[in-house]
């Protein structure tokens, strides 16, 4: 799965690295240990990611919430996990969507995304304590993860619009580290296949990604606290996986 990430990036690289419409805004973001929306004693602490999608032959921003609210939880965390969709190896994505609520409608109506993500951390489950892995791209800034998206309102009417990330089978890279999921990345070719493509174009692109656009090294286990921003995440813990 892919649960945990990171975002360190200038808006005008962002703008530029996705040719998107408009002028970017000054600054960027810089969140080293993003997690999904989760429930504190105070609340919930909502979490909103920059997305790319397509309108009118035009790809823009969004700040979309993770993970993705469906509509009848009219604006409230579901008690379920909704950060990934699973895609399943021996039947097509539209045959498992079609059996899960939660995502049936994002796919049925073609609403797809594409999530940038500097980073994703992965934690290796043979170990005891589980190991935490900080996964980066081999080449270039963002590992471009495909997503679903969902249009959805509070209890108050407020829209709001939320994601959730497309996995598959791991790479070798991540079977190495011990995890069985890795999330579907999209070469820059593929982008507007995913975004605008017809769905067994899209479908053709869940699988797992090459091995050689992902490096790999261990990290703190301070990352297992979703507010831990320190640096320490991101330095090597110990000998590296590539």
């Amino acid at each position: 799965m892919c649960g945990r990430g990171g975002l360190d990036y200038d808006w005008s690289r962002l703008w530029n690295y996705f040719n998107l419409a408009g002028e970017p805004p000054e600054g960027g973001l810089r969140i080293l240990n993003l997690a999904p929306s989760y429930k504190t004693r105070e609340g919930v602490h909502w979490t909103r990611v920059p997305v790319i999608v397509s309108e009118n032959d035009q790809r823009l921003p969004r700040g979309m919430i993770w993970p993705l609210i469906p509509r009848w939880m009219k604006g409230e965390l579901p008690k379920f996990s909704t950060a990934n969709c699973r895609s399943e190896a021996d039947r097509s994505f539209t045959e498992t969507v079609s059996g899960k609520p939660t995502f049936r409608e994002a796919w049925k109506r073609d609403r797809r995304c594409l999530i940038p993500f500097s980073w994703f951390y992965e934690w290796d489950q043979r170990t005891q304590p589980k190991q935490p892995w900080r996964i980066l791209p081999s080449q270039g800034p963002f590992l471009v993860m495909a997503g679903l998206w969902e249009p959805s309102s509070t209890a108050d009417g407020d829209p709001l619009q939320s994601f959730t990330v497309v996995t598959t089978g791991p790479n070798r890279l991540l079977s190495d580290i011990g995890h069985h999921r890795s999330p579907v990345m999209l070469a820059e070719s593929d982008w507007d296949s995913w975004l605008t493509g017809d769905k067994e174009e899209a479908e053709s692109l869940i699988h797992p990604p090459p091995d050689d656009w992902m490096k790999a090294h261990r990290v703190t286990r301070q990352v297992n606290n979703p507010g831990f921003q320190g640096e320490e995440l991101l330095e090597e813990a110990a000998n590296s996986a590539s």
